[in-house]
């Protein structure tokens, strides 16, 4: 009996391993784009929601002090990182989210001329106060830039850098 010689199907044995690697570099491509683009997306996703969010309180707000010219009706907070920090924007908008919500209790609804007496009061409620957890960092008010008042719109910018929490073991032991 004769055995086939290995020669003739060396030649398809190298079309068929190029064929295979063709499909697995094909797909590495194909899911890496398609990971990229579904990144994106919930990028987007996580901001459009917290823009709702904060636009649905806006009207909410705006309808209990529609007739009132004297109060503070809305808040809008404005995010800078420090000069050697970068924060992405998932974070900036979690930032924003967290900050304005501690703010909104006390500042929405007070008289203009209360706050316009006490700039001071509202702008150390920030300062120094730490933002634990946030997309797994902590995050730190370094400073409040900017507080400006117009009729009855609140905008306050705020300086944050990331913050690197000391171990309780080393005071504790």
């Amino acid at each position: 009996m004769r055995v086939p010689s290995f020669e003739a199907s060396q030649a398809y044995l190298r079309a068929i391993g190029l064929i295979i690697a063709g499909m697995v570099i094909g797909a590495a491509l194909f899911l890496g784009i398609y990971n990229q683009r579904l990144n994106l997306m919930i990028e987007q996703n996580r901001e459009l929601f917290t823009e709702k969010s904060r636009l649905e309180g806006e009207v909410s707000d705006l309808r209990k002090t529609k007739n009132q010219q004297t109060t503070i009706n809305l808040l809008n907070v404005y995010i800078q990182p420090e000069e050697h920090s970068e924060i992405d924007k998932l974070t900036e908008s979690e930032l924003k989210r967290r900050i304005h919500a501690q703010l909104k209790p006390v500042i929405v609804g007070r008289k203009v001329s209360e706050f316009a007496a006490m700039p001071d009061v509202y702008e150390q409620m920030l300062i120094e106060k730490p933002l634990l957890g946030v997309l797994d960092k902590d995050y730190m008010v370094t400073s409040v830039k900017w507080i400006v008042l117009t009729q009855s719109e609140l905008k306050i910018w705020v300086s944050v850098r990331e913050w690197k929490r000391i171990p309780t073991s080393y005071f504790g032991s």
